[in-house]
């Protein structure tokens, strides 16, 4: 669990591109933010999409206010070693996917 409960409400308050563009800091090699994004989409997807099954999980009533839910992906990010090509802050990481919406990123009808 996350003891930075302030880190994590002010990442939830600042605008996704904002997000996106700190994102892209970690990748000198690549052309902005979606380019950045798109190599740690898949493992991310695996993560999150198939191994905890969000399209299943996302039910529970715990996941129904954003500061919850960022805090379970985050959780979940950090459970075990998540292979990303890129070293990243997970905790940015989650709270980009918290923004762009869980259910578009893992499909669920």
């Amino acid at each position: 669990m996350f003891d930075d409960s302030a880190r994590l409400r002010e990442n939830l308050e600042r605008p996704l591109p904002d997000l996106m563009a700190e994102l892209a800091l970690y990748d000198e090699t690549t052309r902005g933010a979606n380019e950045t994004w798109q190599k740690i989409a898949e493992p991310l997807r695996q993560r999150i999409c198939t191994e905890w099954k969000w399209c299943k999980v996302r039910q529970d009533a715990r996941f129904e206010n954003d500061y919850d839910l960022l805090v379970a992906v985050a959780s979940v990010l950090t459970s075990r070693v998540l292979h990303l090509p890129l070293d990243v802050d997970l905790v940015l990481v989650a709270t980009i996917l918290v923004k762009r919406g869980l259910d578009s990123f893992c499909g669920c009808a």
